[in-house]
């Protein structure tokens, strides 16, 4: 699973309002537990993963990030109560939005990461695919 690209769009993902040219290359799983973003340059937690791919992830966060920019972001992964390591990349915001309860959703994609990253990100993938 780990390099495959789709095949055919999700009807789930069609459905959502997100420009063609925002349609992402990989497919992207929700996650299970809580997955805190935290941007490594200012040291503070900015959100929370929604779902994640190979490619990049869409987060919930209370403030909206500024899109083309670059974040070195650092991912604290909680299931079941316990605590995975980490997932650290540098990652460029390529979209966000408003929402109607007054947050915010952002799309980052992964432009740099560690042979050791990417195999983590893939580990944790084929476990919410199951």
């Amino acid at each position: 699973m780990e390099g495959r690209r789709k095949e055919q769009p999700d009807s789930f993902h069609v459905a959502r309002d997100i420009a063609d040219s925002d349609r992402r290359n990989f497919a992207r799983y929700g996650v299970r537990g809580t997955w805190r973003v935290h941007d490594r340059g200012r040291s503070r937690a900015i959100g929370v993963v929604c779902d994640i791919g190979l490619g990049g992830l869409r987060m919930e966060t209370p403030d909206p990030i500024p899109p083309a920019r670059r974040f070195a972001l650092s991912i604290e992964v909680r299931v079941d109560g316990v605590e995975r390591p980490r997932i650290e990349v540098i990652a460029r915001c390529a979209w966000h939005r408003a929402r109607p309860d007054l947050q915010f959703e952002t799309g980052f994609e992964f432009v740099e990461m560690t042979p050791q990253m990417r195999a983590r990100i893939a580990q944790y993938i084929d476990e919410l695919a199951v």
